[in-house]
Formats: structure tokens, sequence, C-alpha cells
């Protein structure tokens, strides 16, 4: 009887052990199969309810941009951007073609908000007009054109301010030579702006930026450069003291800069920076210019939309302006290439929303020149579909 007891025992302990055995031959194949599947490809090892998005990415917006400078013409393209769910990735995209002048502004980027700061990568090709940089009595314009990449470190102290370093890797491409330009740079940004819809309305932002180029750093030359930008906002309500009143705005801006042995030199002239002249009809290493402009909306609707509106016309705005700047050649230059130059003008815009979600603004400035009185009035187009 104890011999039988002990013989199923044994047979009993010998099944035991190979289930154990099985098991642990089933969870060591689960181990070196099963886990990196999951690791690569996590939807397939838990229920749908239960997914993991951290690795998603959903785009914010994706829309169709329009632009438009006097050299480019009418600027087509597309704005996107996208994040992932947890917010860590953030994508960028940016991209454009000249109708007149066949080129392009492209801008792809990438950061980590994972870490702090933040880690990015931007990639780049732009092309700049500048009237007579050559230096040759040509009929072809003369463009500079960059195509290069940087890596930075964006590091906010709170909402307001930021701090960014970078690592810049450039050619550029101008119509007597081409060369490469790598730098470090550091800039300073600081914004407390408020906007009312498509304006901004209040508040300052300060940009400040230094360049630094060595043969050390891969650069073909030796320079450097350093830029400031300044703009403040200011509103009052007139609807407040007037039955019929709106809100009068008004924008101050101040920016400067100085460049060492630079080609990426600055420009001034045309809608975006001295009205009443050429567009970027003066260029060079030093420069300091300033404007002021008056915003008031003559007629403001004050109604919700639906989203299939094809025109929602928002405010049309009129607008009074007036620009200064002056400019050298060369950084060690006492006199400048044309003095202090001054435009002065007005304007109108229409702000709209096209299907009630894209911003479009469409205007027209004219101006001309205050400090030469034997240049001709300017007017500029004013077409910005986007952000």
């Amino acid at each position: 009887m104890a011999r039988v007891l002990d013989l199923c025992l044994r047979k009993a302990a010998n099944r035991l052990y190979g289930s154990v055995r099985r098991s642990c031959w089933l969870v060591l194949i689960g181990l070196i199969v099963l886990y990196p599947i999951h690791c690569v490809f996590p939807g397939s090892a838990t229920p749908y309810a239960e997914q993991d998005y951290d690795s998603g990415f959903s785009t914010d917006f994706f829309f169709p941009y329009v632009d438009y400078n006097e050299k480019d013409g009418v600027i087509p393209g597309f704005d996107w951007d996208a994040s992932s769910d947890m917010g860590e990735h953030h994508l960028s995209a940016r991209g454009g073609v000249g109708m007149v002048s066949a080129k392009e502004q492209l801008l792809l980027g990438y950061t980590y908000l994972g870490w702090y700061p933040a880690l990015g990568v931007n990639l780049f090709d732009k092309n700049t007009y500048f009237k007579g940089i050559s230096g040759f009595d040509t009929e072809e314009d003369d463009w500079l054109r960059e195509v290069g990449s940087n890596l930075f470190i964006d590091w906010p102290f709170d909402f307001h301010h930021r701090i960014s370093f970078a690592y810049n890797v450039e050619s550029v491409d101008l119509p007597y030579k081409t060369t490469r330009l790598n730098d470090v740079s550091v800039s300073f940004v600081r914004d407390t702006t408020r906007h009312y819809i498509l304006e901004t309305i209040s508040g300052s932002q300060v940009n400040l930026t230094a360049r630094y180029g060595d043969k050390s750093l891969g650069s073909e030359q030796d320079y450097e450069s350093y830029s400031g930008d300044l703009r403040l906002y200011g509103n009052i309500d007139l609807g407040r003291y007037f039955r019929f009143g709106h809100r009068l705005a008004a924008a101050f801006r101040v920016q400067g800069g100085v460049k060492k042995n630079d080609p990426r030199l600055f420009h001034l002239g045309g809608s975006d920076s001295l009205r009443g002249y050429d567009y970027h009809e003066f260029f060079g290493e030093k420069m300091w210019a300033t404007s002021i402009e008056i915003r008031y909306p003559t007629y403001v609707i004050r109604r919700t939309t639906t989203a299939w509106d094809a025109f929602h016309f928002h405010q049309l705005l009129v607008l009074a302006f007036m620009d200064a700047g002056e400019i050298w050649r060369y950084h060690e230059d006492d006199i400048s290439i044309s003095g202090v130059d001054i435009g002065v003008g007005a304007g109108a815009r229409l702000q709209m929303f096209l299907f009630g979600k894209f911003p479009f603004v469409v205007g027209m400035d004219v101006a001309r020149s205050a400090s030469d009185p034997d240049r001709d009035v300017r007017t500029y187009l004013v077409l910005k579909l986007g952000f």
C-alpha cells in the first residue's frame, strides 16, 4: 500500500514539474518574442480602450496661406502645425513660392518639449531680395539665398520671457559668391502682448540677438552680428466716451543692429520697413529704423457667423503712419548711404474670415517720402491669408 502511494506521489510530482517547466518555457518565449512586439506595436498588446496615444500626432491646424511683396508678388503656400497628444513633440511646416520671382520660402521645425529646457531643430530654404547688392548694373534682380539648419535650446523663464541658444549652419548664395557660414547665437525674447481678434492692442515685444561666426565652428569666414527689435502697443476704447466710438490702437517700433563681415545685410525700404521707398532699396552693415502707426476701425461687425459663410467681414480699419530709418553700407562708416529717410502715409485694411475660420486681410497703403519730396508717391498692396 505504501509503495502504491509513493508511486502516485512520484507521478503527481513529475506532472507538476513538467507543468512548471512548460510554464517557464512559455514565460521565457513570451519575454523573448512578445515583449519586443509589445514595445514596437503597443496597440497589439493592449485593449483598444486602453491604448496609449503618447506617440500619436494630431493636426492642430492645417490651412493655406497667402502673402505679398513687391518683388515676389503673391506668395501662395501652406501652414501646418501638429503636436503629440501629450504635448511632448511639436512639428511645424511652412512653405510658399513667389508667383513673380519663383523663389521659395520653406521652413520645417521640430521641438521636443519633454525636457526642460526644450530642444529642437529647424531646416530652412529662404530667399531675400536686395536692390543692386552685387554692385553691378544689370537688368536681373539680385537675391540672397540661405539654405541651412540650426539646433537650438529654448529656456523659458516664465510665460513671457525666454532665452535661446543655437548652433547655425548655412550656405549663403549671393550673385557674386557662395559661402558657408556657421555660428553660435543667443537670443532673449520678451512678449507680453494681448490681442483682439486679428490686432495686437497692448503690451510689448523685445527681441535681442547676438551671433558669432568663426572658422573653428566650420565657417569659411569670421563675422559678428548684433540686432534688437522693440515693439510697443497701446489702445483706448472710445466707445466708453462716444456712442459710436471704437477701439483706437497705436503701435510703435524701433529696431537697429550692426554686422561685421556678414554678407546677410540689413535692408530698408518697401511695405515691410520704410514705406515711401522702393522694396529693399537700402542695405548695409549698420542701421536703425522706427515707425509709429495709429489704427482705427471705422466699421465693426458685432455678430457670430456660421462656418459655411464664405466671407465673414470683421472690421474695416483706417490707419496713418510715419516711418524713418538710416543705414550704413559698412559698420565703420560715419556717413550713411542716404541720411535719415522719412516716409509718411495712410492706408486701409479689410479684415475678414474665410468660411468663418481662416483669417484674411486685404488692404492698401499710400506713402511718400517726406525727406525727398522729388520722389513719386508709392502704393503698396497688402494681402495676407493666415496668421
